[in-house]
């Protein structure tokens, strides 16, 4: 199903761009209403952890379930924006592992679980909750390719990472404990959780009971604005900075990482243009706060990554309202 309007031939480029920004442009003042609500300390404490939770637990695994739940199976799966997601992010990935393990951007050599941790800084993109009232924004059709990009981002980065990290914490734990701790952190995560049971929902032909359609579509309209509010509440604590580290990840995350998705999504393996052009806008999305988590959770250098989330948000107000009009997206 190609969802992409048929632009006039008399539309003009700026029209075009200015059609964008109207989409674009509300989403990321939500994320600036965060960031100022927490950076002039309007909310009072605990009420960023109030949100992320309400955002994480409730709203967008609802979002997701009905995504999932209430189409057939056939529009969920396809293998090459998996493929393209999933190579995309690998690449970065591994780009940014080289050059951490290596003396470079004026710091010494990393460790591997350093180099891992930034690794993912330059991969892992705000797919969840960006994502999600970003590209829903344009159509609810696009909402399965970006489900599929939770998943494909998650199942692969974040595992590896976290297999990664545990591997290096404790090598008498081996690879299979290690393989274990990393699979359980990412099943238990209530994104994929209410994936994995709305699959369940569809294959079974299930359908919702009224009460239940009406409570899980009031929390998934909710997902949107609480998951951007809650994207820049997060960041208002944040110093901005930017140097040759930082530019680094947001350089590897912003333009790498959307350039091979673009490759392999429409030259290597093409995909009907409107999934193609969705994928590449997944792929574009600056990091996920996710990076940061996980870096904190294991003892690592987070100052870099924190600046990086910052930062990555800031500029991808431009190059990803880029992205959506390059690639047709209305």
């Amino acid at each position: 199903m190609d969802g992409t309007a048929i632009v006039p031939q008399t539309a003009t480029l700026g029209s075009l761009m200015l059609d964008v920004l109207n989409v674009t442009a509300p989403v990321f003042a939500l994320v600036l209403c965060g960031y100022v609500a927490a950076a002039r300390a309007m909310l009072p404490a605990g009420a960023i952890d109030g949100i992320n939770a309400f955002v994480y637990w409730f709203a967008l695994p609802s979002m997701l379930f009905r995504v999932v739940a209430l189409r057939p199976l056939e529009e969920l799966f396809e293998p090459g924006l998996a493929a393209g997601i999933a190579v995309a992010g690998l690449t970065s990935f591994g780009l940014a592992y080289l050059i951490a393990r290596r003396t470079a951007l004026g710091q010494p050599s990393r460790s591997v679980s350093e180099s891992a941790s930034f690794a993912l800084g330059a991969s892992h993109g705000n797919v969840g909750y960006l994502g999600l009232a970003l590209l829903g924004q344009l159509g609810d059709h696009l909402l399965p390719t970006v489900t599929l990009a939770v998943i494909t981002d998650n199942i692969v980065l974040i595992a590896l990472t976290i297999l990664i990290l545990e591997l290096q914490r404790d090598r008498r734990v081996g690879l299979m404990g290690s393989i274990v701790t990393a699979a359980r952190s990412v099943l238990v995560s209530p994104l994929l959780g209410s994936i994995f049971v709305g699959l369940v929902f569809s294959a079974a032909g299930f359908s919702l009971p009224q009460a239940a359609d009406t409570f899980t579509r009031m929390l998934a309209n909710a997902a949107g604005p609480c998951a951007l509010f809650a994207i820049g509440a997060a960041l208002g604590g944040r110093p901005f900075r930017f140097n040759q580290e930082i530019s680094t990840l947001v350089a590897i995350k912003l333009v790498l990482t959307p350039t091979v998705a673009a490759l392999m999504m429409m030259l290597i393996w093409p995909l009907d243009p409107t999934v193609a052009a969705a994928g590449v806008v997944c792929a574009a999305l600056p990091a996920a706060s996710n990076t940061f988590i996980i870096a904190q959770r294991y003892g690592l250098p987070t100052p870099a990554i924190s600046a990086a989330i910052l930062s990555g948000t800031l500029i991808a107000v431009v190059t990803v309202t880029t992205i959506i009009w390059a690639t047709g997206l209305r």
